[in-house]
């Protein structure tokens, strides 16, 4: 009896030892964790936008629509991606919508003379941020050296709404300045 207890014992370490040696399927890293946008980020980015388009392919400044809640001047840039989105007259067909990664800067001036600029209304299409609403980052920055304002962590609240009014992805200029 103690030569097979001892065989069972053998056994079972054998079976053990066997099951702990497998290769066990290998367990892939989770996702990297999306990092938010952050106002010092998107401010960078406003200031140093390579390759922009303007409006209508336009570098002038504008005066503002009564409807507008930001300056009395203004003109509006936009990133290669979101130019891209653009038509031939310069705007987005009504009803369709921006890729991830459009930029959109309206730039906000005291003068028509473009000597003038005063801060930026910023628009940056990020779906999965934390800080979108609407699928926007949205921040107005009230200076043109510091990120100081209306900031990403407000989530659009004083913007989606007046932007919601619009059914070209919630950019407003298409609609007011045809």
């Amino acid at each position: 009896m103690k030569k097979l207890t001892t065989i069972l014992l053998i056994v079972s370490l054998l079976a053990l030892f066997t099951e702990c040696t497998k290769s066990k399927p290998e367990t892939k890293a989770p996702p990297a964790q999306y990092v938010a946008e952050t106002d010092s980020a998107l401010f960078a980015k406003t200031i140093s936008m390579a390759d922009v388009y303007y409006y209508k392919g336009s570098d002038s400044i504008l005066p503002s629509s009564a409807a507008s809640a930001h300056k009395a001047f203004f003109r509006v840039r936009f990133n290669t991606i979101a130019k891209n989105a653009l038509t031939d007259n310069g705007k987005l067909p009504a009803g369709n919508t921006f890729p991830v990664g459009s930029l959109i800067v309206k730039e906000l001036h005291s003068n028509a003379a473009g000597t003038g600029l005063i801060g930026y209304a910023v628009m940056e299409k990020l779906p999965d941020d934390p800080n979108a609403s609407e699928q926007w980052v949205w921040a107005e920055y009230f200076s043109t050296t510091t990120p100081r304002g209306i900031l990403v962590g407000g989530k659009g609240s004083e913007c989606v709404n007046c932007h919601s009014t619009d059914s070209r992805d919630r950019v407003r200029l298409f609609n007011l300045f045809p």
